[in-house]
């Protein structure tokens, strides 16, 4: 019976724990994902005068990182022999100048908009590209992504209340007569629901050791769960499970199911 109701309460936790695992380790590939985006993104900008940098920066809504100038002599050098004297010498003086604007954020589709407006109103800009398209369809993607795993952690958390709130309450009316003689010899409910705290605690330390193992036995054992691509995107992220994140799941598992066993007892505490 004692093995039955720790399976009960273990369960649920070793699901939702895997999903936190699974939550941990998505949000942290979309992350590296999104920061590499971000290193390779930019904007380019064509101006008739050369950009101020501190003009740039006064833009609310530009977290500037670092303006890139492409030299104009670059392109004039490799033009020049293809043109005669007098086009070459009007080119000099017509060639706009042109920049790569690099963000220190990955920007939202909004924002972007709002970068391309409040860039067009510097005096000189003729064209700003800021490649919307491409970048609308990745940020899409990546919204997606992170909206997807939150949902489903959130999910199996409301899950993993409901199951173990069920259990609790099975074990409550189980015991409901020597709950009842405990309280009249002015016992507490939670002196008599002792057995129950100490499955709902064992079952959690439990469930976290567990779902560590399986996190280092799939840390190591890649290439049998992904194809080479994969691991080149996953490897490094699962190597990045820091302590922090470790101790993360005993806490939440142990909070959890300390919560769901003290709130059920409560409530019949009262009533």
């Amino acid at each position: 019976m004692n093995l039955k109701r720790y399976l009960s309460f273990s369960a649920p936790l070793v699901i939702m724990l895997f999903t936190f695992a699974i939550f941990i380790s998505i949000s942290k590939i979309v992350s590296n994902y999104e920061q590499s985006i971000n290193n390779d993104y930019s904007i380019v900008v064509v101006s008739t005068s050369p950009l101020i940098e501190s003009k740039i920066k006064e833009l609310s809504s530009i977290n500037l990182k670092e303006i890139v100038y492409l030299k104009r002599e670059k392109i004039l050098n490799d033009l020049q022999s293809n043109l005669s004297k007098g086009s070459f010498e009007l080119l000099q003086k017509k060639l706009p100048y042109f920049y790569t604007i690099h963000l220190e954020q990955f920007p939202t589709s909004s924002l972007l908009k709002q970068i391309k407006i409040d860039l067009k109103t510097l005096s000189g800009i003729k064209s700003v590209e800021t490649f919307s398209k491409d970048h609308d369809n990745v940020y899409s993607l990546l919204l997606l992504i992170k909206s997807i795993t939150s949902s489903l952690f959130i999910s199996i958390i409301i899950f993993t209340f409901l199951i173990m709130s069920n259990q609790v309450k099975i074990w409550y009316f189980e015991h409901k007569e020597r709950l009842d003689i405990i309280k009249l010899h002015g016992g507490s409910i939670y002196y008599g629901a002792k057995p129950i705290i100490k499955t709902a605690f064992i079952s959690s330390i439990l469930s976290s050791l567990f779902i560590i193992l399986i996190i280092f036995f799939i840390k190591g054992n890649l290439h049998i769960f992904f194809t080479y691509e994969m691991i080149q995107i996953i490897n490094t992220n699962l190597n990045q499970f820091t302590p922090f994140e470790i101790s993360l799941v005993f806490l939440i598992s142990s909070f959890l199911s300390l919560v769901t066993v003290f709130g059920i007892l409560l409530k019949h505490r009262i009533k």
